[in-house]
């Protein structure tokens, strides 16, 4: 029979809070009701209900991935780009949850990292930010980005990273948001994206590239790598928008397309995502 995260919880207090019971019950007599107490002894109720934590939680791509759902690199609690066109904003808006009902999180850290658009490229250390979230509450973050990112490629990566001592859960304290955006009317309904891929790795790697599920048309060349330590390729993403999908410049149809990188164990690398305004 399966068990539920919450009885798991339950049964390591129980586990915990053992010891302790059965030492008041051989020292004091405690829970024997017909048993004589004993002087200097005083016994108390040990609860059998667990430690109430924080759940500080960002969307990560981890979890969906371990939940069975699939990831995006569209991060919803990360916010990059304006559209029309697609490009950088000087800030990025990034919203920390804490998903405990009972628990509030104090001085939790909030690290923002950026690296350039692809797979696996090194992340830099922008900021850390220290907040404080209160039970079932979010708060919004801003971090500014660097010159050099604002200057250069408006696709670039942004990767969040929370820590708590006492965080319930660490599958979703780390989220990413590496995309590209575009319009039909500028890209056409056949076209393709570069998507550099890195090995930032000192031994060499076997890379399986693979794309999502999605309704458009879409295949990434190549599918397998061997990378020597620390290789850079740049991956082609060729995406085709079928003729049933057709919009208008007043009724745009949102699409994404996301590749994934994973090692040959089935490892994730991590993905990015291409989003598509289809406006013709």
């Amino acid at each position: 029979m399966a068990v539920t995260r919450g009885e798991a919880g339950a049964q390591r207090s129980k586990q915990i809070l053992a010891p302790a019971r059965r030492l008041l019950i051989d020292l004091c007599n405690c829970g024997k009701p017909a048993g004589p107490s004993r002087p200097r002894c005083r016994c108390v109720n040990v609860l059998d209900t667990p430690i109430n934590t924080p759940d500080l939680a960002i969307y990560s791509q981890a979890e969906q991935t371990a939940n069975g759902a699939l990831p995006s690199w569209d991060n919803p609690d990360i916010i990059t780009n304006d559209w029309g066109p697609f490009s950088l904003r000087l800030e990025a808006e990034v919203k920390v949850r804490n998903l405990s009902a009972t628990t509030s999180a104090a001085n939790a850290l909030v690290h923002f990292y950026t690296s350039p658009f692809g797979i696996g490229t090194r992340r830099q250390l922008r900021l850390t930010r220290v907040v404080s979230v209160g039970r079932s509450q979010q708060v919004q973050l801003l971090f500014p980005l660097h010159q050099e990112v604002l200057g250069g490629d408006p696709r670039v990566g942004v990767h969040v990273v929370i820590e708590h001592p006492t965080d319930r859960r660490k599958t979703n304290n780390a989220g990413s948001q590496v995309h590209d955006g575009g319009y039909t009317s500028e890209s056409g309904r056949a076209f393709n994206v570069g998507i550099p891929i890195f090995n930032d790795s000192g031994v060499s790697r076997p890379f399986q590239l693979s794309v999502l599920p999605t309704d458009l048309l879409a295949t990434i060349t190549p599918s397998t790598h061997a990378f020597a330590p620390f290789e850079q390729i740049v991956a082609n993403l060729h995406i085709e928008v079928p003729n049933f999908l057709s919009g208008t410049p007043a009724n745009e149809i949102a699409r994404a397309v996301t590749v994934v990188a994973r090692v040959s164990g089935g490892e994730m690398i991590g993905g990015a995502t291409r989003l598509l305004r289809i406006n013709n």
